[in-house]
């Protein structure tokens, strides 16, 4: 009597435990596939030749940088000035965007000594870093409406750095502002009141 008559299915055997397997799998994937997978698991891709040079000339740009802070006198805005205008070239010189922190590196300065710097109270040291922040500010203003920088970073740095603010923040102090005077011609008026009746 077959299985088929009594009901019972036999089960497949699977391969004993210890033994190897001898079946040829082909493993090969194509480069379009590799790529797509690349894509969807977002993984870095390899280095290109583009990153490599860029990387030798943010390198190359850095120890410029290092360089001319050399030179940097933080009690002499004239020395301040020169090294300001030397970074500047540089940038020119070597194709980089100008940059905030680099900047404040060429005086040798770091962002927390900069913004030591910068509450000094004297004239001519406070036109100066208003002038190294403006030109930084122009500088990134440039790159966004050129497509060359994220808008998204480009806000940040804006929000971070410049000061800058969203106008909705600006009409709603404007509109408190508003309300305020309002209260306050409310509260003049109520009390002209009291005293015109007090007097009468």
């Amino acid at each position: 009597m077959g299985s088929s008559d009594t009901g019972i299915v036999k089960k497949k055997r699977g391969r004993p435990k210890g033994s190897k397997d001898k079946k040829q799998r082909n493993y090969t994937v194509s480069q379009k596939a590799l790529e797509q997978r690349r894509k969807s698991f977002s993984l870095k891709l390899p280095e290109t030749d583009d990153d490599k040079s860029y990387n030798s000339l943010l390198i190359e740009h850095i120890l410029g940088i290092n360089e001319i802070a050399q030179h940097a006198d933080r009690h002499d805005i004239n020395s301040l000035k020169s090294c300001f205008t030397n970074y500047l070239k540089l940038c020119y010189q070597n194709g980089m965007p100008i940059s905030n922190l680099h900047a404040y590196a060429s005086m040798g300065f770091n962002f927390q000594s900069f913004t030591d710097f910068a509450k000094g109270k004297d004239p001519e040291r406070r036109a100066f870093v208003s002038l190294v922040k403006t030109t930084c500010a122009m500088s990134r203003e440039g790159q966004v409406s050129a497509g060359k920088l994220n808008p998204v970073i480009g806000i940040f740095w804006q929000r971070n750095y410049d000061g800058l603010r969203n106008d909705t923040e600006q009409i709603q102090s404007i509109q408190e502002q508003e309300d305020d005077d309002n209260n306050n011609s409310s509260y003049k008026e109520k009390y002209r009141k009291l005293i015109g009746g007090g007097n009468e």
